[in-house]
């Protein structure tokens, strides 16, 4: 069932005539995801939620499939209005968002979050890491100084059901570098987009030395890329070509493929 209740409390999908109370409460904490939320409402609201208590909204959530992969699914914007702070309404919320992925089959969800420091009321996501490991989820990749210096993305996850013994065949292909660009909502920091291709059509070491060159003339600080764990030839490719390891989602693309990224830095001292 898409509509939860308890008590007070309401968790409904968002339709149209909510998007303003919506994007006004999440403006309350960030207005850059106030300003993304907006745009990405005005084209869909499809399993986007409100959190209702006594008949006034107090809370936003949804989730979105990731494309190319089995039944994973990504948290989207989870804002609770400040004056609910620690009253667990907002990991009620999230249980019950959990409950409606587990109905549409979801076999894993991930989510993203920061530990930014705000200079006047510190940090100001700690409540929402506490909301998300109350849950369940749990830290599986920081790339540190994403953002902006001096702030992490915190990537964590969720198991939905339970994951049987699989034996995964590794691909005889490698990747081609098809595009590079700012990652939006960094300070200067690019992904390259690639494609898969046969094994004497990948990119060469030099390829990516050309990118990265023209990165850092842009002002780039740091390029990061990211594949499946089933393309052993890329892993290879990106540490000649300069990158390393980041870390990993755990069966990001379906049990028994990971995730895995990597990292060029492209400032000293990062």
């Amino acid at each position: 069932m898409f509509t939860k209740r308890e008590g007070s409390l309401d968790l409904r999908p968002m339709v149209r005539s909510d998007i303003s109370s919506a994007v006004n409460l999440i403006a309350m904490h960030d207005e850059e995801d106030a300003e993304e939320a907006a745009a990405t409402y005005s084209r869909s609201i499809q399993n986007q939620f409100c959190l209702w208590d006594a008949g006034s909204m107090i809370g936003v959530c949804g989730f979105k499939p990731i494309e190319n992969t089995d039944r994973a699914f990504a948290i989207s914007w989870t804002y609770l209005h400040p004056t609910h702070r620690r009253s667990g309404k907002g990991s009620k919320m999230l249980r019950w968002i959990l409950e409606i992925v587990r109905e549409q089959g979801g076999r894993k969800v991930f989510v993203n979050t920061s530990d930014y420091q705000d200079p006047e009321a510190g940090d100001i996501y700690r409540d929402a890491r506490q909301a998300y490991q109350e849950v369940g989820f749990v830290e599986e990749l920081r790339h540190r100084d994403f953002y902006e210096p001096g702030e992490s993305m915190i990537s964590l996850g969720l198991r939905l059901e339970e994951r049987d013994p699989v034996e995964v065949e590794m691909m005889e292909e490698s990747i081609r570098l098809t595009d590079v660009d700012e990652i939006p909502e960094t300070d200067d920091n690019y992904w390259l987009s690639w494609e898969i291709v046969p094994l004497n059509q990948e990119s060469k070491p030099a390829d990516f030395q050309r990118v990265q060159a023209e990165v850092k003339s842009w002002g780039g600080r740091s390029i990061f890329m990211a594949f499946p764990t089933d393309l052993p030839h890329a892993h290879a490719l990106m540490t000649a070509a300069g990158f390393r390891f980041a870390g990993r989602l755990i069966d990001y693309f379906e049990d028994g493929i990971d995730e895995v990224h990597f990292r060029c830095v492209l400032v000293s001292g990062e």
